[in-house]
């Protein structure tokens, strides 16, 4: 039998199961005004052409994956979704008065980054265990990289949350032209006058690709072997999935158009 039937899926979720962080997701009446009246203007200065954004569910939790080149990259996210995308951020966001209140007022959801990844997959979790749809930068911050290609190597958390979610939809996102509008370094003087483009993929859930051929290739016989794996040899198959689920998350956000 290929494929992963119900009872095989159900194996597999328990295997991949993460735990929450159980932190409140941050209470956003600002967000809600920012997304329907502030964040509209920038149709008004810049020349963003978005593409795809009708494969985005309008309600319930998604996962929204892009690259990450910009500060802007958040708001176009989240302006090309039309949804109040909860992004992770690191807590020394959250230190500074203004800055702080922003972030909290905004979806940010804090990040401990002295404990690892651990941590910002906790607080994904308790984004997505909300109903609330989660933003999230594979590459784990703005890339480093000073000239194309920009596109960093992935980190294993978006593969993470997505296999503790295994239902919830991922949504890739190529953003082109963030950089040229704001780079990192630059005093905060956005060149609105430069095209930039934002393309959605379609839809898949973890359950998809772990049963697809050129994904996880999971069946049931597969996952009832590894359930009795040793927790080392459980822990390098799982490291596996992830790195090839991660993998094929940068080359599809690469198919995008992310420079």
């Amino acid at each position: 039998m290929s494929g992963l039937s119900d009872k095989g899926q159900a194996q597999l979720a328990e295997l991949m199961h993460v735990d929450k962080a159980n932190r409140s997701i941050p209470s956003t009446p600002l967000y809600t005004i920012l997304l329907h009246f502030a964040i509209p203007l920038l149709n008004l200065i810049t020349r963003l052409k978005i593409f795809g954004a009708e494969n985005i569910p309008k309600r319930g939790p998604v996962i929204v994956a892009a690259n990450h080149l910009s500060h802007l990259d958040p708001v176009l996210a989240i302006f090309g979704s039309r949804r109040k995308l909860f992004f992770l951020a690191k807590d020394e966001h959250f230190t500074k008065i203004g800055w702080k209140q922003l972030m909290l007022a905004t979806g940010q959801v804090e990040t401990n980054r002295e404990s690892g990844g651990d941590d910002a997959v906790a607080r994904a979790a308790d984004v997505l265990a909300a109903g609330m749809p989660l933003g999230i930068f594979p590459e784990g911050t703005r890339s480093r990289n000073t000239s194309p290609p920009y596109l960093a190597r992935g980190k294993t958390g978006i593969a993470r949350i997505a296999a503790a979610f295994p239902d919830v939809p991922v949504v890739f996102c190529g953003i082109n032209g963030a950089r040229e509008i704001l780079a990192p370094g630059e005093p905060f003087l956005p060149k609105t006058w430069k095209r930039t483009e934002l393309r959605f993929s379609s839809t898949i859930t973890w359950n998809q690709w772990a049963s697809h051929k050129n994904g996880g290739n999971l069946t049931d016989s597969k996952v009832k072997k590894m359930a009795n794996l040793s927790d080392d040899k459980l822990h390098e198959k799982k490291k596996e999935l992830y790195r090839k689920f991660t993998n094929q998350t940068i080359a599809t956000i690469s198919a995008l158009g992310a420079p």
